[in-house]
């Protein structure tokens, strides 16, 4: 009989190790909220063709105006280009401004109280046209292709 209480103690001692196993389970862990990591791209440089004419750049007609332009009218699709603009600045500062944007003019005259300062670059031919406007200036820059010429 010592055999039987041995196997009957074996097996509710199984029973209670089972037991008790069930009912003491490990918590599961909490969720860890989700950290994206932000990835900072280094930015893609990528260089400029350096084009001979500076209103032309990457196909595209760009007509140089100056800071305070107040513009009345633009078409620069296609060549003739034209800007046409009001600006506080003096008539020496225009001057200056597009001398440093298309370089020394080839040619500056005055007829009616207009000053007419004339450009090349490359193939394209630029008139730069100032004119006094009540307390303002007026400045018209034309961009014509020099085969017409």
């Amino acid at each position: 009989m010592k055999v039987k209480q041995a196997i009957k103690h074996l097996t509710l001692l199984s029973i209670l190790t089972v037991a008790v196993s069930g009912c003491t389970s490990t918590p599961e862990p909490k969720p860890q909220p989700v950290v994206e990591e932000k990835v900072l791209e280094e930015p893609v440089v990528i260089e400029e063709e350096v084009a001979v004419n500076v209103v032309r750049k990457n196909g595209v007609i760009d007509i140089p105006a100056m800071a305070d332009a107040t513009i009345f009218a633009e078409y620069s699709d296609n060549l003739p280009a034209v800007l046409n603009y009001f600006t506080n600045a003096s008539k020496d500062e225009v001057i200056d401004f597009y001398q440093e944007a298309f370089g020394e003019p080839y040619n500056q005259e005055v007829k009616l109280e207009r000053l007419t300062l004339k450009y090349q670059q490359a193939e394209e031919l630029m008139r730069v046209v100032i004119s006094q406007q009540d307390n303002k200036r007026q400045v018209d820059v034309i961009v014509e292709s020099n085969s017409n010429k």
